[in-house]
Protein backbone atom coordinates (compact mmCIF):
# COMPACT_ATOMS: atom_id res chain seq x y z
CA UNK A 1 0.00 0.00 0.00
CA UNK A 2 1.95 2.87 -1.11
CA UNK A 3 1.38 5.93 0.85
CA UNK A 4 2.25 9.85 0.11
CA UNK A 5 2.93 11.46 3.09
CA UNK A 6 4.36 14.42 1.71
CA UNK A 7 2.64 17.53 3.12
CA UNK A 8 -0.06 15.58 5.33
CA UNK A 9 -1.11 17.35 8.79
CA UNK A 10 -1.45 14.94 11.99
CA UNK A 11 -2.45 15.63 15.27
CA UNK A 12 -2.21 13.32 18.02
CA UNK A 13 -5.38 12.18 19.48
CA UNK A 14 -4.24 10.04 22.09
CA UNK A 15 -0.89 9.26 24.21
CA UNK A 16 -0.18 6.93 26.78
CA UNK A 17 3.36 7.09 28.39
CA UNK A 18 6.20 8.98 29.26
CA UNK A 19 5.36 11.93 26.34
CA UNK A 20 5.83 15.47 26.19
CA UNK A 21 4.10 16.86 23.26
CA UNK A 22 1.29 18.74 23.44
CA UNK A 23 -2.17 17.16 22.43
CA UNK A 24 -2.41 20.25 20.33
CA UNK A 25 0.50 19.86 18.51
CA UNK A 26 0.27 19.91 14.65
CA UNK A 27 2.57 17.70 13.28
CA UNK A 28 3.62 18.37 9.05
CA UNK A 29 5.34 15.53 7.63
CA UNK A 30 7.56 16.11 4.41
CA UNK A 31 8.55 12.89 2.10
CA UNK A 32 11.20 12.70 -0.65
CA UNK A 33 11.64 9.17 -2.24
CA UNK A 34 11.63 6.78 1.33
CA UNK A 35 12.91 9.94 3.38
CA UNK A 36 10.24 11.18 5.83
CA UNK A 37 11.05 14.52 7.98
CA UNK A 38 9.11 16.68 9.96
CA UNK A 39 9.99 20.12 12.26
CA UNK A 40 7.88 20.78 15.36
CA UNK A 41 7.20 23.05 17.83
CA UNK A 42 4.14 23.26 20.24
CA UNK A 43 3.55 24.02 24.50
CA UNK A 44 6.95 23.03 26.11
CA UNK A 45 8.71 22.20 23.33
CA UNK A 46 11.09 24.62 21.86
CA UNK A 47 12.06 22.80 18.53
CA UNK A 48 12.00 18.81 17.50
CA UNK A 49 12.83 17.14 14.62
CA UNK A 50 11.81 13.67 12.85
CA UNK A 51 14.35 11.85 10.35
CA UNK A 52 12.71 8.65 9.03
CA UNK A 53 12.02 5.88 6.32
CA UNK A 54 8.82 5.25 4.74
CA UNK A 55 8.16 1.18 3.81
CA UNK A 56 7.04 1.29 0.04
CA UNK A 57 5.44 -1.50 0.85
CA UNK A 58 2.90 -1.05 3.65
CA UNK A 59 3.46 2.59 4.53
CA UNK A 60 4.75 2.20 7.91
CA UNK A 61 7.17 4.53 9.40
CA UNK A 62 10.60 3.83 11.21
CA UNK A 63 12.03 7.26 12.85
CA UNK A 64 14.21 8.72 15.21
CA UNK A 65 13.09 12.32 16.97
CA UNK A 66 15.22 14.59 19.08
CA UNK A 67 13.66 17.35 20.43
CA UNK A 68 14.88 20.54 23.03
CA UNK A 69 11.78 21.57 25.98
CA UNK A 70 11.75 24.94 27.76
CA UNK A 71 13.44 23.24 30.70
CA UNK A 72 16.67 23.02 28.66
CA UNK A 73 16.44 19.23 28.23
CA UNK A 74 17.30 17.31 25.13
CA UNK A 75 16.08 13.99 24.99
CA UNK A 76 15.83 11.62 21.31
CA UNK A 77 13.87 8.30 20.91
CA UNK A 78 12.64 6.25 18.02
CA UNK A 79 9.07 5.59 16.83
CA UNK A 80 7.77 2.90 14.64
CA UNK A 81 3.79 3.49 13.42
CA UNK A 82 1.54 1.43 11.63
CA UNK A 83 -1.01 3.12 8.82
CA UNK A 84 -4.41 2.19 8.66
CA UNK A 85 -7.10 4.61 7.44
CA UNK A 86 -10.69 5.55 8.74
CA UNK A 87 -13.84 5.51 7.15
CA UNK A 88 -13.31 9.11 5.29
CA UNK A 89 -10.21 8.21 4.23
CA UNK A 90 -8.00 9.97 6.55
CA UNK A 91 -4.47 8.13 7.88
CA UNK A 92 -4.65 7.21 11.35
CA UNK A 93 -0.56 5.73 12.58
CA UNK A 94 -0.87 3.94 15.27
CA UNK A 95 2.56 4.30 17.10
CA UNK A 96 5.19 2.51 19.38
CA UNK A 97 8.07 5.05 20.85
CA UNK A 98 10.60 4.83 23.05
CA UNK A 99 12.71 7.43 24.59
CA UNK A 100 16.37 6.82 23.75
CA UNK A 101 18.32 9.56 25.44
CA UNK A 102 17.66 12.05 28.22
CA UNK A 103 14.04 10.93 29.11
CA UNK A 104 13.16 7.09 30.31
CA UNK A 105 10.12 4.86 29.27
CA UNK A 106 8.06 3.55 26.00
CA UNK A 107 4.95 4.49 25.25
CA UNK A 108 2.01 4.81 22.58
CA UNK A 109 0.04 7.65 20.32
CA UNK A 110 -2.63 7.70 17.76
CA UNK A 111 -2.13 10.22 15.75
CA UNK A 112 -4.48 11.21 13.08
CA UNK A 113 -4.57 13.32 9.56
CA UNK A 114 -6.27 16.56 10.06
Amino acid sequence: MKIDYNERRFKIVQTLGSGELDPNQIFVYRQEGEMLTCSYTGKGILKGHILGKVDPKDGSLVFTYHQLNDRGELSSGICRSTPTFSESQKIILHEQWEWLSGKKGVGESILEEI
